[in-house]
């Protein structure tokens, strides 16, 4: 089932990566199944230039719930044109080792017709990084 468009596309664009972070990050279980509601089998991301697909974003899950204690994502803006999304957000991690990340996201997201993401092109800028090293 996919993600409740919502009546905004700033609702839509929270309710994803809200339920993103809650059923792939924390949801425990496959994250290659978890990752099914979200994300199309041919889906492709590119962030600052760099090419992830859909099996890799599943395989970097495992990771991120292992480093994060937990994530917000603060939806700015958001606009919708067919079936082109365009979010302006900021996530933000607390780490299980101590320190928070945030970072800045332009994300341009292509949906498929279940809404489910199937390409995504970013740019992302660290705001504070502070990190404390796991002793």
């Amino acid at each position: 089932m996919p993600v409740d468009l919502g009546t905004t596309p700033e609702e839509f664009a929270s309710n994803f990566f809200t339920s993103y972070a809650k059923e792939v990050i924390f949801g425990g279980g496959d994250p290659a199944r978890n990752i099914d509601r979200f994300y199309t089998p041919d889906f492709v991301q590119v962030t600052d230039g760099t090419e992830t697909d859909r099996a890799a974003l599943a395989a970097h899950a495992p990771a991120a719930s292992q480093t994060f204690e937990s994530v917000q994502y603060t939806v700015h803006e958001a606009l919708r044109s067919g079936d082109t999304l365009a979010v302006r957000l900021t996530f933000e991690g607390s780490l299980k080792a101590g320190g928070t990340i945030q970072m800045e996201y332009y994300t341009f997201a292509e949906l498929a017709a279940d809404r489910r993401f199937q390409r995504v092109s970013q740019i992302t800028r660290t705001l504070k990084n502070d990190m404390t090293p796991a002793t």
